[in-house]
């Protein structure tokens, strides 16, 4: 516990959740997780980069904490993160969103480099839900399966659907690894809320 609040302290805010993750699912069946101590919750799921982050969301008018959702499942905070499919920095874009969100911020060419940048990940990031959410009428589901599974997709899932229910569209899903991202976001952004 103790070597995971030093982890998160010092910005290694993925090996901190990584210990955490390991503290909790080590906790006997029986006892809730609503039970678990409130410094526990707070190792699982960590603000990094509050202010810059808070600043953001109230500018482009998004959801901090679904925000924060993403970036913690995306990269575990870790700026110097890159997928396998080259997404870069906190909030894992490819750099040809990443350059079209900078030119709509009236902002210069960027690079791969400054993905790595937590204010230019935060802030295209904040950028791209905020295109999302009124892509998708602030429609949380879709937003988030549109994050990890591109646009078309997530509109084409909805198509499937006879209600607006966020329940039949996470059963429309097609794909495993979006539904199960769908799930971790929103469970992350309900714990982030409490």
């Amino acid at each position: 516990f103790t070597l995971a609040q030093r982890l998160d302290a010092s910005g290694a805010s993925d090996r901190g959740i990584e210990l955490a993750e390991r503290l909790f699912s080590a906790r006997p069946e029986r006892i809730p997780g609503e039970w678990v101590s409130v410094a526990l919750r707070g190792l699982l799921f960590p603000l990094p980069y509050r202010s810059r982050l808070q600043e953001r969301s109230a500018a482009d008018g998004i959801d901090l904490y679904l925000f924060a959702a993403i970036l913690r499942e995306e990269s575990r905070f870790q700026p110097e993160a890159v997928s396998p499919a080259a997404a870069r920095g906190l909030a894992q874009l490819v750099l040809p969103t990443a350059r079209r969100l900078a030119r709509a911020l009236g902002w210069g060419e960027i690079g791969a480099e400054d993905l790595h940048r937590p204010e230019v990940s935060i802030a295209l990031g904040a950028a791209y839900l905020d295109e999302l959410g009124r892509r998708f009428g602030g429609t949380r589901s879709m937003m988030v399966a549109a994050y990890n599974a591109g646009e078309e997709q997530a509109v084409l899932w909805r198509r499937y659907c006879q209600t607006a229910e966020p329940e039949e569209y996470l059963a429309k899903v097609g794909f495993r690894e979006t539904r199960a991202y769908l799930v971790r976001v929103l469970e992350s952004r309900a714990q982030y809320v409490a």
